[in-house]
């Protein structure tokens, strides 16, 4: 049995959460999970619709994907309020914050699908839809969107990662479970649209079950937990992982617009093979973040958190760069076909791991400066994406180059952030 606080509240017993190798190996293999999911979903869709419905389905999806932003500060923003605050035992007034905030999203959420209701027509005839149908259903989508955000958050800074990675999984898989059905039985882009509803739906109920119990004890008073300074907080958190999403991408986008549309699909190809190393940094970053936010509330030294996690992860790095290089062609030619196996392709298959690397390791750094509350370093990341943005504007004489000027900008950033880390 729990032990009494004094307050009217038992506590749960102490459960001790998994090291950082185990838990971001988990994560890992759940990251994997999600997209490899989501890759067969889409390749299903693209042969249960065509080209043009297809293009429909990837289009609202994007649209769709702006709200990615703020659902990921919101998560992160609630795994470090929520880890201090149990750190401190203030496990009562993390279950006030979290029903303001699941209240808070869900109106979000409903504004949203309002916005999307009202401009179904514009929308439709923007993106060349027959229908308005298929925007009305991507509005629903957005009212999950924002509120499992909340519960992913809060797993994270209870630091569950088992079930935050069950989650992930659980989302993949049921959406392509709910998209093979529903293109089995004729659904069109409406229907690819209505199962990530339901898989986001699936996943946030999932969560529910991991979640401890929203009722407030009585007895506890009825003290309404303001949810203002999570709200601030979020603002330069937002810049860091907006900035970070543009550092990953910028490159994919300057390629599609000075290259032929071939060569800019056989990088694009190629970036999604490099996107399994920016995984094995964001893995171990989740682990990390909500451990040194504890230890920076409690005034705990926790520099030893970042070295190890910086150290496993090189070798997770490493380890993948020595499979990648023999196993390019067959890699290339599972995920994609035959027809981008070719010299250019495994060329940038095989140098995208060594351009990501820094950049995986980099987000780790800027995970453990936001557990320590250094904000501030937003606007240095804004500015290194302006930068490695114009240095690719007037520097791009062919694809290799473009993939070499990112990779040694991330290896600068990574210097920096290493020089301005406290040790401690």
């Amino acid at each position: 049995m729990g032990a009494d606080t004094g307050r009217g509240v038992t506590a749960a017993p102490v459960k001790l959460p998994p090291g950082l190798v185990q838990a971001s190996g988990w994560l890992f293999m759940a990251f994997l999970g999600n997209n490899a999911s989501n890759y067969l979903f889409h390749s299903l869709a693209s042969r249960a619709l065509g080209p043009e419905d297809y293009g429909a389905l990837v289009s609202l999806l994007a649209l769709l994907g702006l709200l990615s932003i703020p659902s990921q500060t919101m998560q992160t923003v609630v795994a470090q309020q929520v880890a201090v605050a149990e750190a401190q035992g203030g496990h009562e007034r993390v279950v006030r914050m979290m029903r303001r905030l699941f209240l808070h999203m869900a109106g979000a959420g409903l504004v949203v699908a309002f916005v999307f209701v009202a401009s179904n027509a514009s929308v439709a005839r923007f993106f060349r839809l027959g229908t308005g149908t298929p925007v009305m259903v991507a509005g629903l989508t957005g009212i999950v969107m924002l509120c499992i955000s909340v519960a992913r958050g809060w797993l994270q800074g209870l630091q569950r990662f088992r079930a935050l990675g069950s989650n992930l999984v659980t989302d993949g898989l049921f959406r392509l479970a709910a998209g093979g059905v529903i293109f089995f039985l004729g659904g069109r882009v409406a229907g690819g649209l209505g199962a990530s509803a339901l898989a986001s739906t699936a996943a946030l109920g999932l969560a529910f079950f991991f979640l401890p119990s929203l009722q407030v004890p009585s007895g506890s008073g009825q003290v309404r937990e303001a949810v203002k300074p999570l709200y601030i907080s979020a603002l330069p958190i937002g810049i860091y992982l907006t900035a970070f999403m543009a550092l990953a991408t910028v490159d994919v986008l300057w390629v599609k617009h000075f290259f032929s549309a071939a060569q800019a699909g056989y990088y694009g190809a190629a970036s999604m093979v490099g996107k399994v190393f920016l995984f094995v940094g964001m893995s171990m970053a989740q682990v990390l973040f909500p451990k040194a936010s504890a230890a920076h509330a409690l005034s705990e030294r926790s520099h030893h958190l970042l070295g190890k996690s910086l150290g496993v992860t090189t070798l997770a790095l490493c380890l993948g760069l020595a499979v990648t290089w023999p196993l390019a062609p067959a890699v290339i030619r599972m995920l994609f076909g035959a027809a981008f196996v070719n010299p250019e392709t495994l060329s940038l298959v095989r140098m995208f791991g060594f351009a990501l690397s820094p950049l995986a390791l980099a987000y780790i750094l800027l995970q453990y400066h936001l557990a320590i509350r250094h904000i501030r370093l937003a606007w240095l990341l804004a500015a290194d994406v302006a930068l490695l943005a114009g240095v690719l504007w007037f520097f791009h004489p062919s694809l290799l180059s473009v993939l070499g000027v990112a990779g040694v900008n991330h290896l600068l950033l990574l210097l920096v952030l290493w020089s301005i880390t406290p040790r401690r």
